[in-house]
């Protein structure tokens, strides 16, 4: 899939998801090199813990803006707690509470290697 597609489209789920209570506080396209799938993790708000409940409102807001985000679903976008040691590397090293387009190549991230990825948020 286009990248630039991925970006843009993830961008406009971020901003509409900072209008409920997910308000992604971080959020980061990884590309899974050995099947070729991106998928959008997301670090919701500390109020949003139930998973269901996550993907209920990302489902929500794809379909109600999806001419924003024509190339993305709910089955490209991944809950991920705080807790995981590639999140928490990323808020060790970067902080961009907007929203924004930074490209990360052939990184180790706290011992883990994201051989492609382009955050979008870092705010934790």
């Amino acid at each position: 899939m286009d990248q630039e597609a991925l970006v843009k489209g993830g961008q406009a789920l971020v901003r509409h998801l900072d209008d409920t209570p997910v308000a992604p506080r971080l959020a980061m396209w990884v590309n899974f090199s050995d099947t070729g799938n991106w998928r959008l993790w997301i670090v919701p708000a500390d109020a949003v813990q139930d998973k269901r409940e996550f993907y209920r409102i990302v489902a929500t807001t794809i379909s109600k803006f999806k001419p924003e985000m024509p190339n993305l679903d709910v089955g490209s976008v991944e809950y991920v707690n705080d807790n995981r040691p590639v999140v928490k590397g990323m808020s060790q090293f970067i902080h961009a509470p907007g929203i924004v387009n930074a490209t990360l190549s052939g990184n180790t991230v706290n011992g883990v290697y994201i051989p492609d990825g382009v955050l979008i948020r870092s705010n934790l």
